[in-house]
């Protein structure tokens, strides 16, 4: 048999090329598409190679030797292509080759692979311009900046943190995959100090705890998740005020939490009745307090806020933000709740976030430990106590 092989940038220039020089009778025995790079490793132009020969006898239907056409057959000797389901009329017709199973998929196979191949150019691409915007990363350890980058720690923490880790490892350990990743998130559980669940801090007397934020965060859900811990699975006495009175909603949803519980529920809207309303709880071991969310711009109502709070003399503020808010918000609600003398973070909705090295960069620049994170709705399940090991997952990309 007469085998040839043909080489042309599409596979309409290749299956050209066959008909051309072998005729109509020409049986392809195998096609494989593969890249040639130029300009640096940038640039690849594809080609298509198809080996093709003439003189080789099909077979034989219902008795009768088929005439040899130009089709794909599988020849085990060599790598397989896609198996043909039909093949094309013998009438020699190029059309009809390029219209056959077997050319339609490998059309798509090469439409895939191209797109893969321009995917691949574009990241090389941008990682080779993001380094030469950041040359004081080590080329060793410039993948791990990347991944910090890309969940949206800001640059400056991720280049920090891998010139310190650079510092910290010895040339033999850098090429070392998993060894460089547990040490980047122990690193990383060290910039996330975290405060341990909510815990009494006195012997006598209810240990009061409030929740302040900007609407929307979930403090409402937060606190009867909080709430079910302690009550179903601590077994503590818990009682719940709340100042959120613009809501009904809101009173309507914490009162049915509080019933399920067998807790008491108190609303209260004035400063005068929270000190009634926690006096009224002194049995409680916990008092939890619900407050209605202020948006950190309206300075009045956080003052407001401040005078309810300071009647409750609370025993640690716990300021609520969520993981989908833009840095900006969170910065923007930390430093303006700042003033009601807030002791600890939480972060909901991280189940909801694409990404969450915005936590990182917030905990690195205030001086607040962060107490406890929620991952859904479902109560009390979906909220879990900040550690530090697991967040450092959840940056470097880890699912919950």
């Amino acid at each position: 048999m007469d085998l040839q092989t043909f080489k042309a940038p599409t596979l309409a220039d290749a299956l050209g090329q066959v008909r051309s020089a072998l005729g109509a009778d020409a049986i392809i025995l195998h096609t494989r598409t593969y890249h040639l790079r130029r300009w640096l490793g940038l640039r690849r132009r594809e080609v298509v190679e198809i080996t093709a020969g003439r003189g080789l006898n099909i077979g034989s239907r219902n008795g009768r030797r088929q005439q040899p056409v130009m089709r794909a057959v599988e020849q085990p000797a060599r790598q397989p292509v896609e198996p043909v389901a039909a093949a094309p009329p013998p009438n020699g017709n190029a059309r009809a080759l390029l219209e056959s199973p077997a050319a339609s998929n490998a059309v798509i196979v090469g439409i895939s692979q191209e797109m893969e191949n321009l995917k691949g150019m574009v990241k090389e691409l941008v990682t080779q311009v993001r380094h030469q915007q950041t040359p004081q990363i080590p080329e060793e350890l410039f993948e791990h900046y990347l991944q910090l980058t890309q969940n949206l720690v800001a640059e400056d923490i991720a280049a920090d943190i891998i010139k310190s880790l650079h510092r910290q490892l010895r040339p033999e350990h850098l090429v070392q995959e998993q060894f460089v990743k547990e040490k980047l998130a122990e690193h990383l559980e060290r910039m996330l100090p975290t405060s341990g669940p909510i815990a009494r801090t006195k012997t006598a007397g209810p240990h009061v705890v409030a929740l302040v934020g900007p609407t929307g965060v979930g403090k409402t859900t937060t606190i009867a998740k909080l709430a079910a811990t302690l009550k179903l699975r601590e077994k503590h006495h818990v009682g719940l005020i709340t100042i959120d009175t613009y809501r009904i909603a809101a009173i309507d949803q914490l009162k049915k939490y509080a019933d399920i519980l067998g807790s008491p529920l108190r609303v209260v809207n004035s400063p005068e009745e929270m000190r009634s309303a926690v006096a009224s709880m002194a049995e409680c071991e916990y008092i939890l307090i619900d407050t209605a969310g202020r948006s950190p711009n309206d300075t009045m109502k956080l003052s407001e806020l401040k005078t309810f709070l300071a009647a409750a003399a609370p025993d640690e503020i716990h300021l609520v933000t969520q993981a989908t808010a833009s840095q900006s918000c969170i910065e923007l609600a930390i430093e303006k709740f700042g003033d009601l003398s807030v002791d600890k973070l939480i972060f909901t909705k991280l189940d909801e976030a694409a990404h969450v090295g915005a936590v990182l960069n917030i905990i690195s620049k205030v001086n607040k430990p962060l107490s406890y994170i929620t991952t859904g709705q479902d109560v009390p399940d979906d909220i879990e106590v900040a550690r530090g090991r697991r967040l450092a997952g959840l940056i470097l990309g880890s699912s919950l």
